[in-house]
């Protein structure tokens, strides 16, 4: 009997001992990461830095979690920039920002799972302006979407001819025309519903413009003040680091336009070159515009082998002058004397998750234009 009093009385501190263990042991695997930190459920973002420079090309990269799980580039985070105007909504899946224009931005994360969390904390990041370089006039390249089927189509257009006319050498407008309202239109392309479905948002009314491959804020429709008033927005809040020259020689025997796009730059960056053929003075039938209306700015192809625009090799080098050669064979029909080259170049700020143009240029087929720089 005393003996089983002794190993009781030796066990029982052991087997305390034991169980204590096990109960900690069991407290941190669910309370606790595998690292020491505490899996909470809360939304949290934080920055790989909070200063860049204001050149278009230094990022900034988020990440986001929800307690410990990282979900910075799931389908259902989006990062949203805290405005005094109000918000503005990231793209979904972009965690990376650049920016040209100095200031103070300020960002949160929103991140869907059942429903809308968002962080319980801010970013605040500082951007410093770049001094120098060469001031380049900037253009806009303006992204009009219409179809002969569309009632309200011509209003849109009207508006782009008063404000090229208002603001000259200001705008390249290219018209993408798309099969609308139960009419096929001799005009869409491919490229059309590609851009519409899968870069500009999904969008599904007649009219619509973009300015520089950016879905933007606003659905910009017809409205002239809201247009112009948006056009201001581009070019404070993006201004251009690059130029654009074009040269194009046309072959009348084979009706093939060679285009050489030029580029120069202020910032080593890595830049994508995109190439419209356009076509104006088109006469054909328009709902709400007649049997016998001029359709301009007409896109007839797309030469660029993506619609994001073909990559310079390597990055370009600011101040060092770089080149791209691309051929294309007219189809017959096509009014050589009416027709433009446009070329737009393209940068990223966020990362490669989408291209925008950071200028544009443009010529009459078979004729140069030089590089624009401000007075």
């Amino acid at each position: 009997m005393r003996l089983m009093k002794k190993l009781y009385s030796t066990i029982l501190p052991i087997v305390m001992i034991l169980c204590l263990a096990m109960l900690s042991s069991c407290s941190g695997s669910s309370d606790e990461t595998e690292n020491g930190g505490t899996d909470d459920g809360i939304l949290r973002i934080t920055a790989d830095k909070t200063a860049i420079q204001a050149d278009g090309v230094e990022k900034v990269t988020f990440t986001v979690k929800l307690g410990t799980k990282d979900v910075s580039e799931e389908s259902t985070m989006n990062l949203i920039l805290v405005k005094e105007s109000g918000e503005e909504k990231l793209d979904y899946g972009v965690r990376a920002f650049s920016t040209s224009v100095p200031g103070t931005y300020v960002f949160k994360a929103r991140y869907y799972e059942g429903k809308a969390m968002f962080s319980e904390n801010e970013v605040t990041v500082q951007v410093a302006p770049v001094s120098g370089g060469t001031s380049y006039y900037h253009k806009l390249l303006g992204m009009q979407f219409t179809s002969v089927g569309c009632q309200a189509c011509p209003a849109l257009s009207t508006t782009l001819k008063a404000i090229q006319e208002e603001q000259p050498g200001r705008l390249a407008v290219a018209s993408f025309h798309m099969d609308f309202g139960g009419m096929t239109d001799p005009m869409s392309t491919a490229a059309t519903n590609s851009y519409r479905t899968n870069i500009l948002g999904n969008f599904s009314g007649l009219p619509r413009l973009f300015y520089n491959l950016r879905k933007g804020t606003k659905e910009m429709i017809s409205i002239k003040s809201q247009i112009e008033e948006e056009l201001q927005k581009e070019l404070s809040n993006y201004p251009a680091s690059c130029g654009v020259a074009i040269e194009s020689v046309y072959n009348a025997s084979d009706r093939t336009v060679t285009i050489t796009a030029k580029l120069t730059s202020n910032v080593t960056n890595t830049y994508r070159c995109l190439i419209y053929l356009v076509e104006d003075g088109i006469k054909y039938f328009q709902t709400n515009g007649g049997n016998d209306y001029t359709h301009n700015n007409v896109v007839r192809a797309v030469v660029s082998t993506s619609l994001n625009g073909d990559r310079f090799n390597g990055e370009v080098n600011a101040g060092v002058e770089s080149t791209m050669q691309r051929s294309y064979q007219l189809e017959p029909g096509w009014n050589v004397d009416n027709m433009r080259v446009i070329v737009s170049m393209l940068t990223t700020l966020d990362g490669g998750k989408t291209y925008t143009c950071n200028n544009v240029n443009e010529c009459k087929l078979g004729e140069s234009a030089d590089y624009l720089y401000n007075e």
